[in-house]
């Protein structure tokens, strides 16, 4: 069975809104447009089925599960559709491979322009100047592969690092493959003590579904989540916090953010919702240092702006009278 000819049955999500917040969540949610999906999406992966009130795709249903790692089946190289792309105010300017535009179609085929380095096309993008990933990677769930096909769509730049890999392990495999879809923890310290902690998206290609389970054998107590610390010989480390719930939204991980603003970075980011939009931003990381340089800059620049502006409306005034 290929994935081609299968039901679409939902999206798998690494963030919801919560009262009109982001949130970002330590296990996969997945949305679907059927109840009896929902059902069984949360016998297999934990959590409740419930109405879809954290957005994402117009899905009636959404199940927050407790797996951070789902086992999946890839049919080939073709489940992993990636492209590059920069959104304006009135929609997609710029759409390419890396190499090629797709579109528009007068463009189609010719070089892009983009740079053949990943870290410089970060750069463009963070400028506004070039596109950003958008990767849509379709699967079955490996324990229940008739329930349809489901789709995971990011804008990690992480993700976009590893396609390459990505798509040769698939091919090597010659068919349909068994993979981990996972929320890998990453944490780690700043040169100026700050910890930080964030999941990225990770595919690993286990092999062909004769060789491989389509569960996990059961592991013994899982180890402990890594806390970044930055505590100093002779002290006291501060205990590990209770582990979250998913399917209660724990407000010291809300952020309010502008719906405006929010669209802005859609555009920049080239998401489609406000969750992915968030976990997309989130993906990038700056030392505070660095941004408050970054800040002080343009703000300086704002009053610079605004002071030749006034003087430019004091002149129109002055030659009306």
């Amino acid at each position: 069975m290929t994935q081609s000819t299968t039901t679409r049955a939902g999206r798998f999500h690494q963030g919801r809104l919560a009262d009109g917040r982001p949130q970002a969540l330590d296990a996969w949610r997945v949305t679907t447009a059927d109840a009896d999906v929902a059902a069984r999406v949360a016998g297999l992966l934990g959590g409740e089925p419930q109405p879809n009130e954290g957005g994402g795709g117009g899905f009636a249903y959404e199940v927050l599960t407790s797996r951070e790692s789902v086992r999946v089946l890839l049919d080939g190289p073709d489940a992993v559709a990636a492209h590059m792309v920069l959104r304006g105010s009135k929609g997609i300017v710029h759409e390419c491979d890396g190499v090629e535009f797709l579109s528009p179609e007068e463009k189609k085929g010719q070089p892009c322009g983009c740079p053949p380095l990943l870290a410089d096309r970060k750069v463009a993008a963070r400028d506004g100047r070039g596109p950003t990933p958008s990767v849509d990677i379709t699967f079955q769930i490996a324990a229940a592969p008739k329930l349809g096909t489901f789709h995971f769509m990011t804008g990690s730049w992480m993700m976009a690092a590893q396609l390459s890999e990505l798509t040769d392990a698939l091919e090597r495999v010659g068919g349909p493959a068994v993979c981990d879809l996972t929320m890998e923890l990453v944490v780690y310290t700043t040169k100026s003590g700050r910890g930080v902690c964030y999941r990225k998206p990770v595919v690993t290609v286990l092999g062909s579904p004769d060789n491989v389970a389509p569960e996990p054998p059961p592991s013994a107590t899982p180890a402990p989540t890594p806390v970044p610390s930055a505590h100093r010989h002779g002290t006291r480390p501060a205990p590990e916090p209770e582990p979250t719930t998913p399917s209660a939204p724990d407000s010291s991980r809300l952020v309010s953010v502008d719906a405006i603003l929010l669209r802005r970075a859609a555009q920049v980011l080239g998401t489609g919702d406000h969750q992915e939009t968030v976990i997309a931003a989130l993906s990038e990381i700056v030392a505070g240092p660095r941004q408050a340089a970054e800040l002080a800059r343009l703000r300086d620049q704002v009053g610079r702006i605004a002071a030749i502006a006034e003087q430019a409306l004091r002149g129109r005034n002055s030659s009306l009278t």
